[in-house]
């Protein structure tokens, strides 16, 4: 297995064979190929998460 990324976004990509595996934390995240449709599921989960963070934000404080 080699190490494509060491941190993108936090994750780690390493290539084995024709697939990309995407690891954060310990935790095999996605395991996809091409290179391409790996970064852009990360950039997706990325966003996903912080979109969440602020909705949850914006919910806790009372509107005026």
């Amino acid at each position: 297995m080699r190490t494509i990324y060491e941190n993108y976004r936090g994750f780690k990509i390493n290539k084995d064979d024709n697939s990309y595996t995407a690891i954060h934390s310990n935790c095999i995240i996605m395991n996809q190929s091409p290179l391409s449709q790996v970064l852009d599921t990360i950039d997706s989960y990325i966003d996903s998460q912080l979109n969440a963070l602020q909705a949850d934000e914006s919910a806790s404080y009372p509107q005026s």
